[in-house]
């Protein structure tokens, strides 16, 4: 699996400047919610690591600019604690090639799960290669056409951006200066974002009906979560996303996305960042 998300969280800053900022952090990167409070993981295996950098927003504090998640088999996500000697060692496999972010699985075995934490035990990081076989998030060849796919969201009490789907379907693939043209000018035109899905890139014809069936502007579907933002970080928010897009396409995204990009309204809890996208994703 080819793993996906930005998410972009602007607060009042217009849409159309969001476009430079999920520029920059895409080309950098180029269901059930069962709650699990101090709990051993059931599957040791199921955590592939990602890495996930975050745009902070001027004037405003993040506790961390880049931070290790895990994502299990649902395509839900949850932040990796680590300590200061572990996360040392895994940002020295990752610089040096030993760990392939979105693809390579950490070993769980004596983690603690709570809320959208798991803690790793004391000691060394241990990381199980992927086979070409096995289920990978990240996507490596960033030449050529992309396809992507815009979420907005909704949550259980109405907040969404004030965007409607064509103005971000405009913002993203469509106007003067957009996501889609800043990505292909940065890459000397050899990426190509498109919302032009078809069987020529990946995609079934199952598939092309139920996209079709939800699509509410070119490249651009709702989603109405039962959550609210206002209550709830990140993690819970991806994941309520996840699944509801899940449920809707009825496939595990990405699927045959390269990437797909959560528009919320704004952030509420944990805040101080204005979009994050995961590295080789």
């Amino acid at each position: 699996e080819k793993h996906k998300h930005l998410s972009s969280n602007f607060d009042d800053t217009p849409f159309s400047t969001m476009k430079l900022f999920l520029a920059s952090m895409l080309i950098a990167s180029a269901v059930s919610h069962e709650s699990l409070r101090g709990r051993s993981l059931q599957d040791p295996s199921d955590c592939i690591v990602n890495g996930a950098a975050l745009l902070e927003i001027p004037g405003e504090t993040l506790d961390a600019d880049f931070v290790y998640d895990c994502v299990n088999r649902m395509g839900e996500t949850a932040r990796l604690i680590l300590d200061d000697e572990q996360k040392n060692d895994l940002d020295a496999q990752v610089e040096r090639g030993a760990v392939t972010l979105g693809e390579d699985q950490i070993d769980l075995t004596g983690a603690i799960k709570s809320g959208n934490t798991i803690t790793l035990p004391n000691g060394k990081v241990k990381v199980n290669k992927s086979t070409s076989e096995g289920r990978k998030l990240g996507t490596l060849d960033k030449v050529g056409s992309k396809p992507i796919l815009v979420v907005k969201v909704i949550d259980t009490n109405g907040k969404q951006r004030p965007e409607s789907a064509a103005q971000i379907s405009s913002d993203v693939f469509s106007d003067a200066v957009n996501l889609k043209s800043q990505l292909s000018d940065c890459s000397y035109g050899k990426l190509t974002v498109t919302n032009d899905y078809s069987e020529a890139l990946g995609f079934t014809l199952t598939q092309l009906e139920k996209i079709s069936e939800n699509i509410v502007a070119p490249g651009v579907m709702s989603a109405t979560i039962d959550l609210d933002i206002t209550l709830n970080d990140r993690y819970a928010i991806h994941n309520a996303v996840t699944s509801k897009v899940q449920s809707l396409l009825g496939f595990t995204l990405p699927g045959p996305f390269d990437q797909v990009m959560y528009v919320v309204e704004q952030c509420y809890v944990s805040c101080g960042y204005a979009a994050y996208a995961y590295i080789n994703s």
